[in-house]
C-alpha cells in the first residue's frame, strides 16, 4: 500500500515537472514524503529542458534543490553567472556565485566589478558593504571608507563621518577633524 502511494506521488510529481509547475511538484514531493532518489529522472528531464531553453538559473535551482550531481548544478550556475556578468549585474553575479558554490575567483571577480561600479557612480556606502561582505583587499575597503567619510563631512553629517573613520580605522587626522565638528 505504502509503495503504491509513493509510486503515485512520483507519477504526479513527474507530471507537474513536465508541465513546468515546479512549485506544485514541490508540494507533491512534500505531501507524499517522496525521497529525492525517486525523483531524479523527472528532475533531470526538467533540468535538461531548462538548459535547452536557456533558463540556466532555474536549471541550477532544480539541480540544487533535488540533489542532482554537483557538476550539473555548477554547469547551469556558471552559465547563469556569465549572463549576469554580461548584463553588468555584478552584485547579483557575486551573490549568485557565492550561493551556488562557484569558484572563489569568480566570486571575487564579480565582487570587484560590483565595487568598482559602485565607486564610479558615487555609491560609496554600497561599495564599502561589498568590500566587507566579499572580503575584498583592505585598500579597497579603505578607499570606500575615505570617500564615504568625505561625503559625510561635506554634507554636514559629522557623527556619521566620525563613526566611519573609527570603524575603518582611517588616519587619526580624519578622526580628529570629525571630532572637532561634532564637539
Amino acid at each position: 500500500m505504502a509503495e503504491s502511494k509513493l509510486t503515485e506521488g512520483a507519477r504526479q510529481f513527474a507530471e507537474k515537472m513536465d508541465l513546468g509547475a515546479y512549485h506544485e511538484a514541490a508540494k507533491i514531493k512534500s505531501d507524499f514524503g517522496l525521497p529525492n532518489d525517486m525523483l531524479i529522472e523527472a528532475v533531470r528531464k526538467a533540468y535538461d529542458a531548462n538548459i535547452k531553453k536557456g533558463d540556466y538559473s532555474l536549471a541550477a535551482d532544480l539541480a540544487k534543490k533535488y540533489d542532482l550531481p554537483s557538476d550539473l548544478r555548477l554547469v547551469a550556475a556558471q552559465r547563469s553567472f556569465d549572463r549576469k556578468i554580461d548584463s553588468e549585474q555584478y552584485r547579483a553575479s557575486a551573490d549568485y556565485a557565492k550561493e551556488y558554490g562557484l569558484p572563489d575567483d569568480m566570486v571575487r571577480m564579480a565582487a570587484i566589478q560590483a565595487f568598482n561600479k559602485s565607486m564610479s557612480v558615487g555609491l560609496v556606502k554600497n561599495a564599502a558593504e561589498i568590500a566587507e561582505e566579499f572580503e575584498l583587499p583592505e585598500d579597497m575597503r579603505q578607499q570606500a571608507a575615505m570617500k564615504s567619510f568625505e561625503q559625510h563631512m561635506q554634507a554636514g553629517f559629522y557623527r556619521k563621518a566620525l563613526k566611519i573613520a573609527q570603524k575603518y580605522k582611517l588616519p587619526e587626522e580624519m578622526v580628529q577633524a570629525a571630532e572637532k565638528k561634532v564637539l
